[in-house]
């Protein structure tokens, strides 16, 4: 791994996780705050203050603000900042431990993405699809997967989360469209070289053609009675069961890349008839 990459991470995480933890326990941060903000700026600012000694970062900036993104989304549901321990020297080593991994865990993913994406892409549309659903689907499947997984059997949870499950769900289901269609705007957004009209195009059924797919599992479409069947063992929603955070991700996947290539099969037609005219 690169030096400049494991020197960057420790030195983030060394000042991320003290100052939280400092100012958790001196009563003039709450972690919910300091730690999202300060997880943001200290590898920004170190990278822009030290862009000599890290001139051959392997890490863009802008996936680690991704991955700031995702790793926010999971501490909304995960609160690993409540630990009830009477020794108030070993509460502060906790507490700088989960800040300190947690850090080092988001740049790791921040620097899997710079790799990912900066990937030789070989294969087109499949891997313009690929991109696109690697965009979308972290964050708001995180939040849908915390939701789903809360078990409604027990009726305890049933009478806390009940009342706000159904809202809760609905809020999932807006930050999953307003994240799919912001990816497909700058994704696909017409550079030089193309076809405004024909991108313009291709973007719109490509959000029509996800939000139809959708639509038609959510809210009463036709489903053959052998998924019927099956979609309780596959989608075990609402029962405490970590596949929530896999299955719905995947049905998704698919939906994404079906879409994608519906919409450029209308650009590519639209082109070619374009050429035709003015042959």
């Amino acid at each position: 791994m690169n030096k400049q990459f494991i020197l960057f991470t420790l030195i983030s995480a060394f000042f991320v996780s003290v100052f939280t933890a400092i100012l958790h326990q001196t009563g003039l941060g709450s972690p919910y705050l300091t730690f999202p903000v300060l997880s943001l700026l200290v590898p920004v600012i170190l990278q822009r203050m030290r862009q000599g000694q890290f001139s051959d970062l392997p890490l863009c900036m802008r996936y680690h603000t991704y991955s700031w993104a995702i790793f926010t989304v999971i501490n909304l549901f995960t609160t690993p900042f409540n630990v009830m321990i009477d020794n108030e020297a070993l509460i502060i080593l906790v507490f700088l431990g989960v800040y300190f991994f947690t850090q080092v865990l988001l740049e790791l993913v921040a620097l899997l993405m710079t790799f990912f994406f900066n990937r030789n892409h070989q294969w087109g549309i499949v891997d313009e699809a690929i991109d696109m659903s690697v965009y979308i689907l972290p964050i708001p499947f995180i939040y849908l997967g915390s939701i789903f997984y809360i078990d409604l059997t027990n009726p305890v949870m049933l009478a806390y989360f009940g009342p706000t499950i159904s809202l809760n769900s609905l809020i999932g289901e807006f930050v999953f469209v307003l994240v799919s269609m912001l990816v497909f705007v700058f994704y696909m957004y017409p550079r030089s070289g193309e076809y405004k009209a024909s991108r313009l195009l291709r973007i719109i059924v490509t959000a029509i053609m996800l939000l139809a797919m959708n639509g038609h599992i959510l809210y009463g479409g036709y489903i053959p009675e052998f998924v019927k069947a099956i979609a309780p063992t596959i989608f075990p929603l609402y029962q405490g069961n970590l596949l929530v955070f896999i299955t719905p991700g995947l049905l998704e996947f698919t939906f994404i890349i079906a879409s994608v290539l519906i919409g450029k099969l209308v650009e590519v037609g639209i082109i070619k008839t374009i050429a035709k005219r003015k042959g």
